[in-house]
């Protein structure tokens, strides 16, 4: 069964050549890189990897546009019957990727990490975004209503899908909340989501790119969005 994974990329220099020695041991048959608009030498080390590695595929966006459009493209250009979204700078262990694989044959549509079920956990993670990711699950619980019963996580972007869920979900946003507004849609469009326990730690090279405020702004919307998609009775 082919195998896609997706791994959005901006400024990532620093974390791509950490990840660089661990991509033999990816389990796909293809990885859709994204650089997103960077400007160091983000672009350069890809075309490195790709040299490397004939399963690397790069698609780029000429300007920053943000994570959830480079998972929008990423996406788009796969072709595996499953899909797998990992994060360049490694915050969640690759070798998970295998686990969230491995659910999605006891017939689950989506298979998402969470760090908040049991046998999962956090290591030094920033109180911020963890506050938000627990904050988050309180709204996105409220607002999908008992579809979304027994989700620790909504924020997570580390997540397998069958290729075809993948790529006929639709979003809007193009930023961090899309993560969470990709699992709020597939829900309410019916789809099975399963939770794999995994552990998150702080990103040890380069800098994140996410901020508490305009992430929670953007979630904001996302809830209205999604609370609208469901009175309106729309996936």
């Amino acid at each position: 069964m082919r195998v896609s994974f997706v791994i959005p990329c901006y400024q990532e220099e620093d974390a791509l050549a950490a990840l660089r020695p661990h991509l033999e041991a990816v389990p796909a048959d293809e990885i859709v890189f994204v650089d997103d608009g960077s400007s160091d030498g983000t672009g350069a080390s890809l075309r490195q990897i790709a040299d490397d590695d004939e399963r690397v595929r790069i698609v780029t966006h000429p300007t920053n546009r943000g994570v959830g459009a480079a998972m929008r493209s990423g996406i788009a250009a796969t072709t595996g019957a499953r899909v797998v979204v990992y994060d360049a700078d490694r915050t969640y262990p690759l070798e998970d990727a295998a686990r969230l694989l491995a659910s999605l044959e006891t017939g689950s549509d989506i298979a998402t990490a969470t760090p908040f079920a049991e046998g999962g956990g956090l290591e030094d993670v920033p109180a911020g975004r963890s506050f938000l990711s627990k904050a988050a699950v309180w709204g996105y619980r409220i607002v999908l209503g008992r579809r979304a019963k027994g989700l620790s996580v909504f924020t997570c972007a580390f997540r397998a899908y069958r290729g075809e869920t993948a790529r006929a979900m639709t979003w809007s946003s193009d930023g961090f909340p899309a993560a969470a507004e990709m699992l709020g849609r597939a829900i309410l469009g019916g789809a099975k989501v399963t939770e794999v326990p995994s552990k998150l730690r702080r990103r040890t090279e380069g800098v994140s790119k996410m901020r508490v405020l305009p992430t929670a702004l953007g979630h904001l919307g996302v809830l209205g969005k999604l609370l609208w998609c469901r009175v309106a009775g729309r996936g």
